[in-house]
């Protein structure tokens, strides 16, 4: 089994997504990481840690061979700042 970072939330709140990475990039086989745990991704030529938002949940099981989607945040980013996604839009968070 594997995982692939598909969504990354950088700590100035722009949204990196697949559609930017390479298909080979943040892909990985292995033990797929959980909601809360921490990752280390590189974006953009660096590397830093990042913590798993979406994607797998503890006690979730998969099919073999099964390549799961995460999303994962930046260490940093602080849960106020207003995301923004490439295709312009915003996604503020609620008051």
């Amino acid at each position: 089994m594997g995982y692939w970072i598909k969504r990354i939330a950088l700590k100035d709140g722009e949204v990196v997504t697949e559609r930017e990475l390479r298909e080979d990039e943040n892909r990985f086989e292995g033990p797929i990481p959980v909601v809360g745990d921490l990752i280390e991704v590189e974006c953009r030529g660096r590397r830093f840690m990042a913590e798993v938002i979406s994607g797998n949940w503890p006690g979730r099981v998969h099919p073999d061979g099964a390549v799961i989607p995460l999303r994962v945040a930046e260490l940093g980013l602080d849960p106020a700042t207003p995301l923004r996604f490439p295709h312009g839009k915003k996604n503020t968070p609620p008051e």
